[in-house]
């Protein structure tokens, strides 16, 4: 069982999906560091305005941050490293010699069949669908990790 300090979640460009899922997660557990990532930033890019609209109608403020590339540095015994899909999650552990403790958000949500398409290029209603998806899985993860917390608490208490 192991508890984590930090979440990041990770996306292709770090524009749109990471980003929305990093400040649900910031909103949902304030005891846990959230931040994003990309697989593939040439440049600090903005994060997507129709991202930044869709949290913002859902009363959640998206930093104002650009993105950000995942690097080694990132990974750790108390990160928690969580992909938009599968091949993203293989991707890491291809690409990353230091990659530990990654998982797609879905499988660590409880609901591993679930896809969490990119809504990049698409309409606002995509996004808001996408929001409402990420905001389901990290709700889930949150949960999850309040879990660990607690179990971890119980057996301090009990040595």
């Amino acid at each position: 069982m192991n508890t984590f300090d930090k979440v990041i979640f990770v996306c292709n460009g770090n524009t749109c999906r990471s980003p929305m899922a990093a400040t649900v997660m910031a909103n949902l557990k304030q005891d846990i560091i959230a931040e994003s990532r990309g697989m593939v930033v040439l440049f600090p890019e903005p994060y997507n305005p129709k991202a930044v609209a869709v949290a913002a109608k859902h009363n959640m403020i998206i930093p104002n941050n650009s993105a950000k590339q995942l690097l080694n540095e990132d990974f750790g015994n108390d990160t928690l490293v969580l992909a938009m899909d599968s091949s993203m999650k293989q991707k890491i552990y291809d690409e990353y010699s230091e990659a530990i403790n990654v998982y797609t958000l879905s499988e660590y949500a409880g609901e591993p069949e679930q896809e969490i398409k990119d809504p990049y290029g698409k309409g606002i209603e995509e996004y808001n669908a996408c929001f409402e998806l990420i905001y389901r899985l990290v709700s889930n993860v949150a949960e999850y990790l309040d879990k660990l917390s607690e179990e971890k608490e119980d057996k301090g208490e009990e040595q």
